[in-house]
This record gives structure tokens, sequence and C-alpha cells, in this order.
């Protein structure tokens, strides 16, 4: 006669409650909403310490914005394991698990106290082109690619631009 529902958001996961007797047709939809959906939900948050964060939402009002696939091709909630090629497959999925994001905020962190000390340094951050009309350097090897109907190439080394900001 319960419904909860686990909603991930930027700041973490928080409970969505719904009790079957207080309102039989939100009940009825919560349940019968895949995992990993995509939700709006209007509603109370009230405080209980019984719960993950200690507060949950009453809602009032849930709308589905995307309804997930069901069966998922990838388990994000539990610990079971996937290929490597069904993970990069699905990697919006694989990038919902805890570990892995964890991966990405950790890297974050320490390329922004790496920056920070730098700048505080006195260097200068530089951000050369990637795509180029022109291959540099000779180019025995260029990537041509289609830019706009036009013919570019990946840029192969920031070297020559560096050399000319030094100047």
């Amino acid at each position: 006669g319960i419904a909860f529902v686990l909603l991930r958001e930027k700041e973490g996961i928080i409970q969505v409650t719904t009790v079957k007797k207080e309102n039989k047709e939100l009940f009825t939809k919560l349940v019968s909403i895949p995992r990993e959906s995509v939700l709006k939900v209007f509603g109370t948050v009230k405080e209980n310490p019984e719960v993950r964060n200690g507060f949950e939402v009453m809602p009032k009002r849930v709308d589905v914005l995307s309804t997930a696939e069901a069966p998922l091709p990838l388990g994000v909630a539990d610990k079971v394991g996937a290929e490597m090629d069904t993970r990069l497959d699905n990697r919006f999925l694989d990038l919902r698990k805890e570990n892995i994001s964890a991966i990405f905020w950790l890297k974050s962190l320490l390329i922004q106290g790496i920056r920070d000390y730098l700048l505080g340094e006195g260097f200068v951050e530089v951000h050369t082109p990637k795509i180029s009309a022109e291959g540099a350097e000779g180019g025995a090897t260029l990537f041509q690619v289609d830019y706009f109907g036009k013919d570019a190439f990946l840029s192969q080394s920031p070297q020559l631009y560096k050399q000319m900001l030094m100047a």
C-alpha cells in the first residue's frame, strides 16, 4: 500500500513516497513507471529520519517526461557486471553508477586544483584550435574532415600556436 521511488537529481537521491489509500491514481502511476525513467515531481518535502538523506517528497503530481525501456540493457543500481562493449554502448546509463561517475568527479577536482595552482604561479591556460584549414608541419598523416562542406584537418599538434603565443 506504499510506493517508494528513489529520484536521482544533481544533489543526490531523494525518496518519493505515496500511500495507496491517500491517492490511488498517483500510487498506480508510480508503481508502473520503469526504472531510470525521467520524472518531474511536484509535492511537499518532509523531514523523515528513517530515509536515506533524512528527507522525502510527498508528491501531489508526477509527470513522466521520458519513459525508460524495460528491461534496461545495463544494471544501474545493482552490482551486476556488464561487458565493456555493453557499458560503452550504454554510457549514459553506466555513468549513473556512483562508482563510475566518481572517477570523473575526482578527475575534475584534481584538474581544478592543478589549474588553480598554475594560474596562481602566473601561467596562462591556452586552448588551441583542434580543426584547421591546412595540415601543419608537413603532415604525413592527416585526418581530413568535412567541415560544413569544406575540407578541414584535425590539428596534430598545438606546438605552432604555443610558439606564436610565446613570441
